[in-house]
């Protein structure tokens, strides 16, 4: 999920922590929890830091170890002790809370069609189910509103389980629409091999990519009706090509397609220099495909000029990115 949407979900963990006598009695306590809740909802996306090392490094690395089992056990001993530290208070009073909120944001993010290496190290498999987009307006809303009543109100009893109750029922209905748009999908292409699905932020729009014979063919569904948004032939990565040989060995190139599950690529020419540019097909959206790698090669010295991995939503942000002027 979004940032906000994480701390959304702290924010209401910690209204609940004040059911605990202990904690609603204490203003230091509160506070502690409070802050525990809010940095363990997000702490396992504190590998960003690796943006600083590029592209490809944050590419491999976001939703990676750092939402790993071990990550998992890791994040709340480290911040419950921090914080207690920080708080003067026992670094057990902090700890559950941590454990929970930590163990949320795991969970939710498997949501997402970009899903997590949530088995990590037993299993390097990026686990994502399609079923709620990375901002979701109405989940976002739901979390603030409630924390939003309740310090107005302060009935944490009556509030958070209807907030609790009202979640679950939305995660289900967003399945069952999961699982009709993938129906739709694989009725009207009969000879599908594969389907990659993704949630719009729209009410039951869906963006399908669909594996056939010879092609991938890319849809959008809104509540059941199918809108073609693209056919592109299936290419075998052009092994064989001398310059490809070089291409291949980038780091943004090799970190796009560890992640990648569906993408087509195209190959152009111009003044000596070759450009390489792979799309990811599973993501659509403001009418253009916004997962990329670019990767530009002189000809002649075979040396790499220019590279990227990452999202761009239009083609002037993306020559911005690269050195070599656009092909």
């Amino acid at each position: 999920m979004d940032t906000g949407t994480h701390i959304g979900m702290g924010l209401c963990l910690a209204a609940i922590s004040t059911l605990e006598p202990d904690v609603a009695a204490s203003a230091t306590l509160f506070a502690a929890v409070t802050t525990t809740a809010l940095v363990g909802s997000h702490a396992p996306d504190f590998d960003t830091v690796f943006k600083f090392k590029g592209n490809s490094a944050y590419l491999r690395q976001h939703r990676g170890k750092s939402h790993g089992l071990i990550a998992l056990i890791a994040w709340p001993l480290l911040l419950s002790i921090v914080i207690g530290a920080l708080f003067g208070v026992p670094p057990t009073s902090l700890w559950l809370m941590a454990q929970i909120a930590v163990a949320l944001h795991v969970f939710v993010d498997l949501f997402n069609a970009y899903g997590t290496q949530a088995l990590h190290p037993f299993k390097k498999t990026w686990i994502g189910w399609g079923v709620i987009n990375t901002f979701d307006p109405y989940l976002f809303t739901m979390y603030y509103s409630a924390f939003g009543i309740w310090l107005l109100t302060r009935a944490t009893i009556v509030i958070f389980p209807i907030l609790i109750a009202i979640v679950i029922i939305y995660y289900a209905v967003q399945f069952k629409l999961r699982n009709d748009a993938l129906a739709t999908a694989a009725r009207y292409y009969g000879g599908a091999h594969k389907l990659f699905i993704s949630p719009g932020m729209k009410w039951d729009e869906w963006h399908v990519a669909a594996r056939l014979r010879n092609e991938y063919a890319v849809v959008k569904i809104n509540s059941g009706n199918v809108v073609e948004c693209g056919n592109f032939r299936i290419k075998e990565e052009p092994h064989g090509d001398e310059l490809y040989e070089f291409v291949k060995e980038n780091a943004d190139l090799q970190a796009f397609l560890e992640f990648s599950k569906i993408h087509t690529y195209t190959v152009s020419r111009k003044d000596g220099i070759v450009e390489y540019r792979f799309t990811n097909l599973r993501y659509f959206t403001k009418e253009v495909y916004p997962f990329v790698a670019v990767v530009r090669i002189d000809a002649t010295s075979h040396q790499i000029v220019s590279s990227y991995t990452g999202w761009v939503f239009s083609e002037r942000t993306l020559q911005k990115k690269l050195v070599v002027p656009a092909l």
